[in-house]
């Protein structure tokens, strides 16, 4: 008989912290936000521009706002996901695209984002750093071999 009362009371124990659990994390949607400026790929007034988040992998929009008087814009309340951050005009049209900014894993914010659409990646520096390792390999090796 104790034995079945001590595995009723753990049951018990086990399905309402199991349930207390459950209802925290519905009761606390984590949501993503996106921070930075578009001044050095928007002209002033800066508030002609807008930004807005694209989900990168389904293509929605994710949020959008206008560009502040000082070109910084601030996006909250956004699903995680992956976004790409999109400099629009004031006629709609995408200016310059930066990201993606993965808000899948906590921190779920991305801050500091500097929107300009002039610069090399950096995806394409290595690019072009390891092409010329290759490059140079191959000369060290075709003179080596003579």
């Amino acid at each position: 008989m104790k034995i079945r009362q001590l595995f009723a009371m753990g049951m018990i124990a086990a399905l309402t912290a199991g349930m207390a659990t459950a209802t925290t994390a519905a009761g606390s949607q984590d949501t993503a936000s996106v921070r930075g400026t578009a001044k050095n790929e928007a002209k002033k007034p800066y508030t002609d521009y807008s930004v807005r988040a694209r989900n990168v992998q389904q293509g929605q929009i994710g949020g959008t706002t206008q560009l502040d008087t000082d070109g910084n814009f601030s996006l909250a309340n956004l699903p995680p996901a992956q976004y790409a951050v999109e400099l629009l005009n004031r006629d709609g049209k995408v200016v310059c695209t930066e990201g993606p900014y993965n808000l899948t894993q906590q921190p779920l914010t991305k801050d500091s984002v500097n929107i300009s659409c002039n610069k090399v990646p950096a995806a394409w520096w290595l690019i072009g750093a390891a092409a010329a390792a290759g490059i140079t390999a191959g000369v060290l090796t075709a003179s080596s071999a003579q």
